[in-house]
This record gives C-alpha cells, sequence and structure tokens, in this order.
C-alpha cells in the first residue's frame, strides 16, 4: 500500500508520462507537416518528439535508435542550412517529394526498418521524378545533375523526417 507521499509522487509521475507522450506525438506530427515547408527543421522537430516519447516512457527505444536519428537529423538540418538561399527557400516539387517519401516509408512499415528506409528513399526518388514530368517541373531536366542535386538537398530532410515518425509509429504500435 502506498502512502500519501508515495501516491503523489506516483500521480505526478503520471501525469508526467502523459505530458511528454501528448507532446512527443504533436512534435512528430508536426515534423511531418515541417517537411512540406522548404525550411529544414523538420526531421529535428521530429527527432525531438520521439525523444519526448520515450521521456515519457510511451516506447521503449534503445540509445543506439535515439543516436542514430538524431545524428542523422542533426546532418539534414545542417546540410539545409548550408543550401544555398535560392535552393533552400524553393517549394519546387517538395509536396511530391515529401508526400511520395511518407508513402514509400508506409510501405517499408510492412518490412522493417530497413525496408521502411529502402522505401523512404525510393518514395522520395519517385516523387521528385514525377515532379520533374509536370510542365513546372521541367526546368530539374531528368536526368541530369541539377535534377539530383535538388532530390538530395530536399529528399534527404524527407526520408529522415518520415523515418523517424515511421520509427515512432511501429514503437507506439507495439505498446498500443
Amino acid at each position: 500500500m502506498l502512502n500519501g507521499h508515495q501516491s503523489r509522487h506516483a500521480l505526478c509521475y503520471k501525469y508526467m508520462s502523459m505530458i511528454l507522450t501528448i507532446t512527443g506525438v504533436l512534435l512528430l506530427a508536426t515534423g511531418v507537416v515541417l517537411a512540406f515547408v522548404p525550411k529544414g527543421w523538420s526531421a529535428p522537430v521530429a527527432w525531438i518528439g520521439l525523444w519526448l516519447l520515450c521521456l515519457g516512457d510511451a516506447v521503449q527505444a534503445s540509445w543506439s535508435t535515439l543516436l542514430f536519428w538524431g545524428m542523422a537529423a542533426l546532418i539534414a538540418w545542417g546540410i539545409t542550412i548550408l543550401l544555398p538561399k535560392a535552393v533552400a527557400n524553393s517549394k519546387m516539387g517538395v509536396g511530391y517529394i515529401v508526400g511520395a517519401a511518407l508513402a514509400g516509408t508506409l510501405v517499408g512499415m510492412l518490412m522493417n526498418n530497413a525496408g521502411m528506409i529502402v522505401g523512404s528513399v525510393a518514395g522520395a526518388f519517385c516523387g521528385a521524378l514525377a515532379f520533374s514530368r509536370t510542365p513546372g517541373g521541367r526546368t530539374m531536366k531528368f536526368p541530369s545533375r541539377p535534377f539530383f542535386n535538388y532530390l538530395c538537398a530536399k529528399g534527404l530532410v524527407a526520408v529522415v523526417t518520415t523515418c523517424i515518425a515511421g520509427e515512432a509509429f511501429v514503437l507506439l504500435h507495439y505498446v498500443y
């Protein structure tokens, strides 16, 4: 039987866990939405959401998983910061790239974590290819160096963000 002091701590822990879990889910959703915006904040925001889910005891992710996705988010954000302003602020085809990366992540989740990453990369490529076939995407000139440069610039953030969200979804699915 818990005394009053222990009971208050248990209740406080329960509410704090709930707050961290809800905040983590909201940050993951925000990260996915931010992936459709040309800035590179989506990957770090999604990673912080995954981290908060772990802190709130909603999921049990290993430290190596958190470290891997944290480094991937940091690299994606760093590359976005180093891009020329014209490329960094461009919205050209971002919806196609992110939408297809998200679809690829969802399909890849049917296999395993590696399948999720491969599916996301394949989806980002297919999204960029689909956009390059539209009248607005003709300037990408598939297959050319500008096409692949732009795909890497926008696709990396999309892949990392969607995979972090996919990883969190899989971990939440195991628990709930």
